[in-house]
């Protein structure tokens, strides 16, 4: 398993694709809609989220607790070009390294999870 993170637009730290709710999209369906968004990757989406986790959003202003529901995406197209492709860069990596890139602790943790531990 590989996991893809994207830059922020603003502070170039490394995240995932996440964005605000969608009326009458469910979780699983606006999840889908920002990661082809602001990653570029479409597939299948796994319905059942696979955690949460908590983070300090900055606005323009001010900062809002926001919690976030993460749900898994089978990639299947990678697209060259997408809606954010001139603000974004993204990057492929095992869970483990992925983490470690990661600022925000739960999120961390959350993608750390999902090593798969090899057989021997």
């Amino acid at each position: 398993m590989q996991v893809m993170l994207i830059t922020s637009r603003t502070t170039r730290r490394f995240i995932v694709p996440k964005g605000w709710t969608m009326k009458g999209k469910s979780g699983c369906e606006a999840a889908s809609a920002e990661a082809f968004e602001e990653a570029g990757v479409s597939g299948r989406m796994i319905e059942e989220p696979v955690g949460y986790y908590r983070y300090w959003k900055r606005l323009s202003k001010r900062f809002v607790l926001v919690d976030v529901t993460v749900y898994l995406l089978s990639v299947e197209d990678e697209h060259a070009n997408w809606n954010e492709d001139d603000a974004r860069q993204r990057t492929w990596l095992p869970p483990p390294a992925a983490a470690t890139l990661i600022d925000e602790p739960q999120l961390a943790s959350l993608v750390d999870s999902l090593a798969i531990p090899q057989e021997h």
